[in-house]
């Protein structure tokens, strides 16, 4: 029971951690599973088992609240019940994969029903905001949090509940040989559907060639992951000094950001008011996330304390706490303290009209660059080589990820909110100048580099097909058995791990195929190849 709490109240930080201040950003399922076989008493397993989902799972993001699998919930429920299963740590993790993936396609149901609860309390939290009842607003803003991790902890608690008993154990006792050698190789080429995903979003067409830079520094340099990230590095700074292309850029004023005023810095706004505001976002920014309004009562609420002191009249107030209750989504890590921060700006300045448009203007193109470089393309990087080496049962994988996480996303939504507030209405003027842009261009050019090293290192299979060859040997003909695969080393090292991935990415692109039909195939197809004995995963990567 102790074991089954203990997981459900994981669950729910992990569930929180990922709508509100993302410090080791807990819903990623390398962190989540990493964490619950802790709990458990198997910390290998939960390795395992999170650094598989995590690669799974790559480049697959709630975009615009999009309902995507609960991998979470299916790292955290495939481990505790793995965990209970018989055997050794290869079909414990077997175990933990066939249960955890369904876990996560079929929990994903449940997510909708969070959304709809919350977005049914929005319209309470419109009627406090035009009473100017602050309170009130606070309340629905953290009440809104509980219909999200129930339908993450409820199924956690009852999973955890089930795997303390005795009949995971007495199922699995009796699992045939073959079905864990073939969960095992669909665990090995899973990670080849998240490098699809991925690729599908990027520019492959434009930057295919980047992908051949990663390739060869692994397969023939035999660099370590590590290396081919610093020599990825290397060639985005290159890259983007020497590019003569012109970034995209967002809008500026001229093109619907308000124009012809310029803000000032107002002492009324104290340090605190500050404090309190950018607080307020860092920690809940999207807890009340609903399919009507999306961040706007997050938003609101941040700017609770900054309107409160700005404007004393009720119904000024009154008034700014609905302006501010408008529909309202970015991106919460580049893009969402940039804005906050200029709507206080312009708010202090006393053009609550510039505040508003404002954010109008900027939320569409920050959420398209701020996901691009935080999402598709720096967690990505940072997830993969965690999961890459808690795979080896390295635990500096999921302590890597969560130190990339909380200081660099700690630092630069600090940043923002700053360089905002400082600079104001200018802050649109700032952003067409490109710079993030640039930065975007350097992250694509690095991504690129990286996956060309990640795919062989990460997709693991090699196929145990022999043919018999005969020669002739002092005159008498000799048959012997030769691998199919030295033949493809000496043709291209790592070639199936190459094909698998390019085959998953025509199926997302060419066939169009729903990530989780896709998830289907890779699997049913590895537990039939692992089954006959056709293939098996490739040995762990050298690093």
């Amino acid at each position: 029971m102790l074991v089954a709490l203990a997981l459900t109240v994981w669950a729910v930080y992990c569930t929180y951690d990922g709508l509100g201040p993302f410090l080791i950003y807990a819903q990623r399922p390398l962190i989540a599973g990493s964490v619950a076989g802790l709990i458990t008493g198997n910390p290998l397993l939960g390795l395992l088992i999170g650094a598989t989902l995590e690669l799974a799972a790559l480049g697959v993001y709630t975009y615009g609240g999009a309902t995507i699998p609960d991998y979470q919930t299916g790292a955290i429920v495939g481990t505790a019940l793995a965990a209970g299963a018989a055997g050794g740590t290869s079909a414990q993790v077997a175990v933990g994969l066939g249960v955890g993936l369904p876990a996560a396609v079929l929990l994903s149901a449940l997510d909708p029903v969070g959304k709809m609860v919350t977005t049914g309390l929005v319209h309470r939290a419109d009627s406090y905001a035009a009473d100017g009842n602050a309170r009130g607003m606070a309340m629905i803003h953290w009440v809104s949090l509980v219909p999200w991790v129930a339908v993450r902890a409820i199924p956690t608690f009852l999973a955890a509940l089930a795997a303390s008993g005795g009949l995971v154990k007495d199922i699995t006792a009796n699992i045939p040989a073959g079905f864990v050698d073939g969960m095992t190789l669909a665990g090995s080429l899973l990670p080849a559907v998240g490098f699809a995903l991925l690729l599908s979003m990027m520019e492959l067409p434009k930057y295919w060639y980047l992908l051949l830079i990663g390739f060869v520094g692994f397969a023939y340099l035999h660099l370590p992951v590590l290396g081919v990230a610093l020599v990825g590095v290397a060639v985005a700074m290159l890259f983007v000094t020497f590019s003569r292309e012109e970034p995209a850029v967002v809008p500026s004023a001229a093109e619907g950001a308000p124009a012809g005023e310029e803000s000032t810095v107002d002492p009324r706004l104290t340090k605190q008011d500050l404090r309190r505001a950018y607080r307020r976002y860092f920690w809940s920014s999207q807890i009340s996330w609903n399919y009507e309004r999306m961040q706007a009562l997050g938003f609101a609420y941040a700017m609770e304390p900054v309107l409160r002191r700005l404007y004393p009249d009720k119904g000024d107030y009154a008034a700014g706490l609905q302006r501010h209750m408008q529909f309202f989504n970015t991106s919460v890590l580049v893009g969402g303290p940039l804005i906050l921060g200029s709507a206080v700006a312009l708010e202090e300045a006393g053009t609550p009209t510039s505040a508003a448009s404002t954010k109008v203007a900027l939320m569409g193109p920050l959420a398209g660059i701020g996901d691009t470089l935080v999402f598709a393309l720096y967690n990505s990087i940072i997830f993969t080589m965690g999961a890459s080496w808690a795979l080896q049962g390295n635990w500096l994988g999921p302590v890597f990820a969560a130190v990339m996480v909380l200081v660099p996303y700690a630092l630069i939504r600090r940043w923002q909110f700053g360089f905002a507030y400082r600079e104001g209405k200018r802050l649109a003027g700032h952003l067409a100048a490109g710079a993030l842009a640039r930065v975007a261009q350097g992250a694509t050019v690095l991504g690129f580099v990286v996956l060309g090293g990640f795919i062989p290192s990460i997709v693991k299979v090699v196929t145990t097909l022999t043919y018999r060859q005969t020669t002739t040997v002092q005159g008498k003909p000799v048959t012997q058995a030769v691998a199919i695969q030295d033949r493809l080393d000496e043709l291209v090292p790592f070639l199936l791990p190459v094909l698998v991935t390019a085959g998953v990415y025509l199926l997302v692109v060419k066939a169009r195929m729903r990530p989780i039909w896709i998830i289907a195939v890779v699997m049913v197809a590895g537990v039939a190849l692992g089954w006959l004995g056709w293939f098996a995963p490739a040995g762990p990567a050298k690093s």
